[in-house]
């Protein structure tokens, strides 16, 4: 009797199964990895001693073995301005790096040979010194970072540097040091900062921050976002004026084997999208969106009006908003015109040839 019993009630439950299908209602959306980081905005100091640790490069013209490369510490800005290879005429573009990251790195000399080959003076921040430590005290450092940063450029000024010349480039943990920078210079002269770009973001620590401890884009007269790993190290708000979710946002597609870019992988991305971009300052064209959501599910390419821009120096800053860009998965990665139409972006085209045949065997 026992045994019918549950069969009895074994059916009655299995007739009452409802299946499941995915919906973000269901499964939620991605809360980005490590998104607070509890007792990083309380107060840090770096002491007249360390200071010094605080420098400058000049970078001059030549490719990243042999270009002059020449170091200036927080007390030698007005000597800076007499170097050989700055000219205040031109632009000047500052770069500062993200996590570990130091100006004698590959990274800081690629981006440098890049934009003297447009005709910007270039220099690059060394923090490397107040982020070879654990993450979120690094994070910490950042604010008085970008005080003392802000210093030095407000003597450069004194000397002949035009803040509306002045663009700032800044990589992952760099893109919200440049935060700082920005708004400590905004207090300290009363003038914005031309332009930032913003590279893939920091999100850890930062991602659930208001505006006020971030990026944003009240930070300078123009602020550009390209974002490769919204969820990862990224973050996926479109804090800038105009800001760019290359394929999507969340991952990039591997340049070996196109599938496992990891989360890595996938940030720095930005910044060799950024150094092509600079190369090739027409061929990354991309589509707007009405939201993040789209263009995280890559479903841009129906709306209308279509309306493109250019990631690179050539972007129209007339056209604010969330942007959609389809690359390839090699060096130099655009798609150019290609790129605005649905069969050629890359994710969906590889997964469709991959299964184009009914039927396979083995």
């Amino acid at each position: 009797m026992f045994l019918g019993l549950f069969y009895v009630c074994l059916m009655f439950a299995t007739s009452h199964v409802t299946s499941m299908y995915s919906s973000k209602a269901l499964e939620g959306y991605p809360a980005g990895y490590l998104g607070d980081c509890p007792g990083s905005n309380k107060e840090a100091i770096i002491t007249k001693k360390s200071l010094k640790y605080l420098s400058f490069y000049v970078h001059g013209p030549g490719n990243i073995l042999t270009a002059r490369h020449v170091k200036y510490t927080y007390y030698q800005m007005r000597e800076l301005a007499r170097d050989r290879d700055i000219n205040f005429k031109r632009k000047t573009m500052l770069y500062v790096g993200g996590f570990l990251d130091s100006p004698n790195f590959p990274i800081a000399r690629t981006l440098a040979s890049a934009y003297h080959e447009v005709g910007y003076n270039v220099l690059l921040l060394d923090t490397n010194t107040f982020t070879t430590m654990q993450y979120p005290m690094a994070v910490r450092f950042m604010h008085p970072v970008g005080r003392h940063v802000a210093k030095m450029l407000s003597v450069l000024m004194e000397e002949g540097l035009d803040p509306k010349k002045l663009e700032i480039v800044g990589l992952s943990l760099g893109a919200q040091t440049m935060s700082f920078i920005a708004k400590s210079f905004q207090e300290i002269t009363g003038v914005n900062v031309s332009r930032l770009t913003g590279l893939d973001p920091a999100g850890p620590c930062f991602r659930n921050l208001g505006p006020d401890q971030r990026l944003d884009q009240v930070d300078a007269d123009f602020v550009e976002v390209v974002q490769t790993n919204i969820d990862g190290f990224g973050m996926a708000a479109p804090i800038g004026h105009v800001n760019f979710y290359i394929n999507g946002g969340e991952y990039q597609p591997g340049e070996v084997l196109w599938m496992p870019c990891n989360v890595l992988c996938s940030h720095i991305r930005s910044f060799t999208l950024w150094v092509a971009a600079l190369k090739h300052p027409d061929s990354f064209i991309a589509m707007q969106c009405d939201s993040v959501q789209q263009a995280r599910d890559k479903n841009c390419y129906d709306r209308k009006p279509l309306v493109t821009n250019l990631l690179g120096l050539k972007v129209d800053k007339t056209k604010p908003g969330i942007f959609y860009l389809s690359t390839n998965n090699n060096f130099p990665y655009y798609l150019g015109e290609e790129g605005l139409k649905r069969e050629n972006d890359f994710f969906m085209k590889m997964t469709k040839t991959i299964n184009d045949k009914s039927v396979i065997k083995m």
